[in-house]
Parts: structure tokens; sequence; C-alpha cells
């Protein structure tokens, strides 16, 4: 008998604690959150190496010999002594988006880079960590190896690119509300000598350790057979002659600012020209992309409305997660570039917003919608990753959860109730057998 009534209490315990086996847990890592280095140059040079070598970064190679930048997202040839890049390709897509790119200009007085001050080598081309970094009197770019390839490239005269003959370019200069004067004049203001001599400026707007990219009011788009990079450009004006690209500073507010992304969704898919139309017409308002680099995933974030903020906090072996916010209340639609390494691409999207499931769509509805109760998503299935739309109806605090796996119609409240209920009649079961066998 007292065999039995412990069998039976063992029995009762296993299935209380099943109750907890009933919650879900997250596993998997999250991003770090990248450390800026101080207002003071030192340890600049330390800082960036041990950031991008370690977090976000697939390390670059750079042969000063041969002038070959070589990494796994990016390919160039750099000529030291001209200054002038070429064969810039995006390697995922093995597609050059820039045959040439070179600068021209006026030297600015007194310059002192952050970077170069503390090197005994005067040359000025630098690989460091993830990043290639070229340097002199009148131009500062400094080029990634990360899965958006981004590029920041300040000028203090002409910046010139010669796309391929293949390539079309397009380009905007809206003035719409979509991107806000304040944030616009914000990022011209960076956009001046101040860079140069500032350790902080530098890590924030050519370095750009939180891989965050705010568009202006003037966008380019290279589009050369479906491979896509944007140029966004602050405090400067352009000119398009053919396949050149002339973009320039204004003699009187200093350098020119120009940020070059391209973004991994849009890479070879069959509706990249919707999608497109939808960014330049404020359709679209941000993009995140997540890959998974040296173990780490790599956030690359991108605000075409710079009222939206749009922020990814985390990740489960089968969902990523975001937060949303706005200082406006009119709908939007944020986009989420999900790479088959960072989840198991299913070949299928579903999608929570605030805790609900969301009803999914086709993406021509979607950029049609103008609903402000309900939450519409859409997706697109890409060889390299999904790339996933979200239709936000209004404006506060949103919560946004994207998996490659089917919802249960239920929460975490439901599973502690119901497991709570299975493991008290359990206990009541187990209880009242003891109780006839004693009789």
């Amino acid at each position: 008998m007292k065999y039995k009534v412990l069998i039976a209490t063992m029995i009762a315990v296993v299935m209380v604690f099943s109750v907890f086996a009933m919650v879900p847990l997250s596993s998997g890592s999250q991003a770090n959150s990248p450390a800026l280095s101080g207002p003071s140059a030192a340890g600049f040079n330390d800082s960036i190496h041990t950031h991008f070598k370690n977090n976000y970064g697939a390390k670059l190679m750079y042969n000063s010999t041969t002038g070959m930048v070589m990494g796994k997202y990016l390919t160039a040839d750099f000529n030291s002594s001209t200054g002038v890049f070429s064969n810039v390709t995006y390697n995922l897509t093995s597609t050059v988006l820039i045959s040439k790119m070179y600068s021209n200009g006026t030297s600015i007085k007194g310059i002192s880079s952050p970077i170069l001050r503390f090197s005994t080598n005067s040359r000025t081309a630098y690989r460091i960590g993830n990043m290639f970094i070229m340097m002199n009197s009148t131009s500062f770019y400094v080029l990634h190896n990360n899965p958006t390839l981004e590029s920041n490239m300040m000028v203090n005269g002409n910046l010139t690119l010669v796309v391929p003959s293949t390539a079309n370019i397009s380009y905007s200069t809206s003035n719409n509300t979509q991107v806000s004067i304040s944030a616009n004049n914000s990022l011209n203001a960076q956009a001046n000598s101040n860079v140069f001599g500032n350790a902080n400026m530098a890590d924030h707007v050519m370095v750009n350790f939180n891989n965050t990219i705010n568009a202006g009011r003037q966008m380019i788009v290279i589009d050369n057979n479906g491979t896509i990079a944007m140029l966004f450009i602050h405090n400067g004006n352009f000119k398009i002659t053919n396949n050149t690209i002339t973009i320039s500073s204004n003699t009187s507010s200093g350098p020119v600012l120009v940020n070059m992304v391209a973004p991994p969704g849009l890479q070879k898919i069959s509706n990249n020209s919707m999608v497109l139309s939808n960014i330049i017409h404020g359709r679209i308002s941000s993009e995140i992309a997540l890959n998974l680099v040296n173990g780490t995933i790599a956030n690359s974030t991108i605000n075409y409305n710079s009222s939206t903020h749009f922020v990814y906090t985390g990740k489960s072996s089968s969902t990523t997660s975001f937060d949303i916010n706005s200082t406006v209340n009119h709908h939007t639609i944020v986009a989420v570039f999900i790479g088959n390494n960072v989840t198991k691409n299913t070949g299928h999207a579903y999608v929570k917003f605030d805790g609900r499931i969301a009803t999914y769509v086709s993406m021509s509805t979607l950029v049609n919608e103008t609903s402000s109760t309900h939450a519409y998503y859409s997706y697109t299935n890409t060889s390299s990753g999904m790339y996933v739309f979200m239709y936000v109806p209004h404006f506060s605090n949103h919560t946004m959860v994207v998996s490659n796996t089917p919802f249960h119609n239920t929460d975490y409240t439901e599973y502690y109730i119901g497991g709570g209920i299975i493991a008290v009649l359990a206990i009541i079961g187990v209880a009242a057998y003891a109780i006839k066998k004693r009789k």
C-alpha cells in the first residue's frame, strides 16, 4: 500500500512540473549592444578593431601591394597612387555595383583624423577589422564588409561614381514629410569638417557603430540586373550623365556626406520594383536586415522615415522580435529581412502584432491598405532569407514577432491555466485513488 501511495505521489509531482514544461522558452543569442568609444580619440583604433573583429565583423583583407580589398561581402580594387576604387562588388550576388569611384576637391586646412593620428603608417588606406578606410585632406571613405555593403563617403568637393553599362540609375528628390526637416538638417550639420578631427563624430557618422543608416531627401538607386544599391545624399547636390553620377558638396556649408547601402532583401527578387516604388513614395518607413556573422547577429537598420523607431529586440530558435514606435499617428509599413542563417527558412512567415496573430495579404494589397485598426503582413521568400512586410495601422508602442512556424491561437497565460487544471485534476485523482485503497 505504501509503495502504491508513493508511486501515485511521484506521478502527481511529475504532472505538476509538466505545467512549467508547457511554457515556451526562448533560446539563441541576441544582438550585442555596440560599445561606442569616448569623445577622445585615444584608443580609437583599438576600439573599432576590437568591436568589428569580435562582434559584427566579417574580417576584411587588404593587400596594399596589389590594391585588392577582399571580404565575404565586399570585393574592390584600390589604387593608392590615384585614390581610385574600381569594381566595387556585392559578393552575395557576384555583381559589380560601381565600376569606378573617386573624388577631388579642396583641402580642408588643419585636418586631423582620429584614425590616422595614432598611426605611424603614412599611407592613407587601411584595413581595420571589417572596414576599409581611406582618407586624405579632401575625402574620407569607410567601406564595410557586412551583409548590407554599407559605405560612407564624405568629400569636400566632387564624388564621382561610374556604374556598369548594364545598370539603371533612378533617383528621388522628394520633399514630402516622410523625412522630417529636423532630421535632415541634423545630418547636414554632421557633414562638415569637424568629423575629420572628432573621434565621437567619426564613430557615429563614418564608422557607424550602431549600423544604422538614416535616409535623406535625396536618394539615388542603382539597379544592376536586380542587384540594388541606394545612395543617400546629405548636404550636397548630384548630377547624372549616362552611367556617371557626380555628387558635389555645397561650397558654403562644408563637405557632402553620402551613405551607400545594398539592402539584402531587395536583391534579385521578383517584386523589387514594387518595393522600391513604395520606399521612394514614403509608404515603407524603415527596414531591418538580420544576418548571422561569426556567430553573432548582424543587425543593420535603414530608416527611410525619420519619425519611425524600429528596433530588433531578440530571437529564439524559430522567432525574431521587434519593437516599433513613432512620433506620428498615421499608418506605415516596416520591413524585415531575416537571413537563412538566423532562423530556418521554412518557406513561410507568420507574424504576431501586439500579441495577436496578424492577417496575411498579398503585397499589392498591403501597400494600398489604409485601415487604422487592423494589422496585416506579407512576405517574399528569397534564396538567402525571408523578406517580411508589416502594415502598422496606427502608432503608440508596438511589438512584432516573426515566426517560421504557425502560431497557436493562445498565449502563455493560457498555457499556465491549461497546465494547472491538468495538474490539479491529476492530484485530486491520485488522492481519491489512495483514499479508496485505504478503505
